[in-house]
């Protein structure tokens, strides 16, 4: 490591906010915000600030001095992360049109059909359905998308669709991380339950890392139904457990995923059709965006998994991040 001097000034963020709780804080927006917070704290820390105190520090930022003291102050009352994050990843970028747009007719009387048709049924039957009903009530129709949008809100929300049985697969999370080899989304491997919507175990690394995390999972847990398993992680689970269990495609076993888990657990996404989705350096749209460190997405998908399991009731899944 050399001593050059960093880029904002002088203010480089500390070890210390290694440990900070970064609770509410944009994903994208981590080494933003411990950047903020090491100056914020030298700044705080001196006796008797002067103006060009106050200049130096702002600049360092890229503030006017108003928005550097604005900041400061709610460090002061609020001594949270979250409280000096300012505005998330997609400031200024429109917001898509959703439930929330619709009148609330024509939404209560789609959240009801898709509450009463559950989570096997095709989206085509879903918006069938709901055009039916919204025609009978005549109120608008909710778009195509919208209703989608509904459908894999409510499976997360509900977290369950009623059949004994565990699904293990492999998807993409949303959250764009340096690499070796450049900005990529994490492959998770996990396995889930298909009642509950509980996740038993979760697993980032290698096939043998992975499926022994996968297989502690399984064997602390399984209580009856089907075992589902990703066809690319049934030889090496195989090796290493006795649990009888059913091979597929892993498109199919990531499509059992999707209608329990919806769009993801706790505050993160998941992407159940790599080919479909957007680049993650497209993620990237504000200069102070940045992408994960690998230590910080391991944590921030360690902590939303407990987040999803405790509002189920569920117990903590068993977690593995080897590299």
């Amino acid at each position: 490591m050399t001593d050059a001097t960093p880029a904002d000034g002088g203010f480089a963020a500390s070890a210390a906010n290694d440990d900070m709780d970064m609770t509410g804080v944009n994903p994208l927006r981590l080494n933003e915000v411990r950047r903020r917070v090491s100056v914020v704290r030298d700044y705080i820390a001196l006796r008797a600030p002067t103006d060009q105190d106050r200049i130096d520090h702002a600049a360092a930022l890229g503030l006017s001095v108003n928005q550097f003291l604005a900041l400061v102050r709610a460090w002061r009352e609020h001594g949270k992360a979250v409280a000096i994050s300012g505005a998330g990843a997609a400031k200024g970028v429109p917001r898509p049109k959703s439930a929330r747009n619709l009148p609330s007719a024509s939404k209560a009387a789609a959240a009801a059909v898709i509450a009463k048709l559950g989570p096997d049924v095709s989206l085509v039957e879903t918006v069938r359905h709901v055009k039916q009903r919204c025609g009978t009530l005549r109120v608008a129709t909710p778009s195509r998308s919208t209703i989608w949008n509904m459908v894999m809100a409510d499976r997360r929300t509900r977290g369950a669709n009623g059949r004994e049985g565990i699904v293990v697969s492999r998807c993409q999370v949303r959250l764009p991380v340096e690499t070796d080899d450049g900005v990529a989304f994490p492959t998770l491997a996990m396995a889930v339950d298909l009642k509950t919507g509980a996740i038993l175990a979760a697993a980032m690394g290698d096939d043998a890392a992975t499926a022994s995390t996968i297989v502690d999972g399984l064997e602390c847990r399984v209580a009856g139904g089907a075992v589902l398993v990703d066809a690319d992680l049934a030889g090496p689970i195989r090796r290493r457990s006795e649990v009888e269990f059913t091979s597929m495609k892993p498109s199919a076993a990531r499509t059992h995923t999707a209608r329990t888990l919806g769009r993801g657990f706790g505050s993160l996404e998941l992407i159940f059709q790599p080919s479909r989705a957007i680049a993650p350096a497209d993620m990237l749209r504000s200069i102070k965006d940045a992408p994960l460190s690998p230590e910080d997405a391991r944590r921030l998908i360690g902590e939303q998994i407990g987040v999803h399991n405790a509002a189920r009731g569920a117990a903590s899944a068993v977690l593995s991040w080897a590299t």
